[in-house]
């Protein structure tokens, strides 16, 4: 996971809040009627995907994806139609997250304070792939960070076999780079760079190879 910054609310959105909001507040909080059938925040699919640069949020894989409530409708209806309750999502780790949201919540892709970040909240091991908490968070820090990692499944094997996979390509194009020279050690930083951009899939697991491999991140 990284930190994405999701910019201001699209025009317009205001309004439909308005509108929409208080159906779902009937629903989930007063526990009066039926859920409402309106789901208008799939109209803001493509600005999400154009943020998110195409990434689903919680994994990093690429995907058409679609628009995840962060904190759960059923939990927090007055949210349903915020911007900033809007994430970008690979639809099966939408869907595994469901209505999940512990007592100490979930760990914000988009958080506002740098401290509330991803990357302040997890890092990567490089040899199998899994995420997990850094070292030396409080308790509840790290509770968020590993309740997060179970309950969205982000150590499913095919995430893990991805990011082993990602770095085995840096891997492997330094081994040539070293022992071949067939790569020069310009293209092989160019490279590293762009692989390493928050428009990548598994540029977070990329970045701490990286630096455990000595080099200098940009950002």
């Amino acid at each position: 996971m990284h930190w994405v910054d999701r910019g201001p609310a699209p025009d317009g959105l205001e309004a439909m809040r308005k509108e929409y909001t208080a159906g779902w507040i009937r629903c989930y909080r007063d526990g009066k009627g039926t859920r409402p059938h309106d789901s208008h925040w799939r109209g803001f699919h493509e600005a999400l995907h154009r943020i998110f640069g195409g990434l689903c949020a919680y994994c990093e894989e690429r995907t058409k994806g679609e628009v995840d409530h962060f904190r759960p409708v059923s939990r927090v209806p007055e949210q349903v139609y915020q911007w900033s309750n809007w994430i970008f999502s690979y639809p099966a780790c939408n869907r595994t997250k469901w209505a999940k949201w512990p007592v100490l919540g979930y760990v914000d892709p988009c958080a506002d304070s740098e401290e509330e970040r991803p990357e302040a909240y997890f890092t990567f091991d490089t040899l199998n792939g899994m995420i997990r908490p850094r070292a030396g968070l409080s308790p509840d820090r790290h509770a968020r960070a590993a309740t997060m990692i179970r309950d969205l499944a982000l150590n499913r094997y095919h995430h893990m076999q991805n990011r082993v996979a990602a770095v085995q390509r840096l891997s492997q194009m330094e081994r040539i780079s070293v022992s071949g020279h067939r790569l020069s050690q310009e293209i092989l930083v160019t490279t590293f760079l762009r692989l390493s951009s928050r428009q990548e899939p598994w540029s977070s697991v990329i970045r701490v190879w990286l630096l455990e491999q000595g080099y200098e991140l940009l950002d």
